[in-house]
């Protein structure tokens, strides 16, 4: 796989975890359907990964830009599982 082409893609996975991230953020507390929203936009994310995972090998996984959305695809994913914890309890 291209090093551009590799970028590019962990690029568009990265601004979809900041999208979601900013869902959470706005969600919490309140609007549970923002929360599905970066649920949504998290798996995108997630699959985007996945792929350029398998079609770059270990020059994706050992790439520092994967491994930082790896990171932030894991801890914004335990975001959204809290906000919808605290939502539940608050509801």
């Amino acid at each position: 796989m291209a090093e551009e082409n590799l970028h590019f893609q962990l690029q568009e996975v990265s601004r979809q975890i900041q999208a979601a991230q900013h869902d959470v953020m706005q969600a919490q507390g309140k609007d549970p359907q923002l929360l599905q929203q970066a649920k949504e936009l998290l798996q995108l994310a997630e699959d985007a990964l996945q792929s350029t995972r398998e079609q770059a090998g270990t020059e994706a996984t050992e790439n520092p830009q994967f491994q930082q959305a790896a990171e932030e695809l894991h801890d914004i994913r335990q975001q959204v599982q809290e906000a919808q914890q605290n939502n539940s309890d608050v509801l």
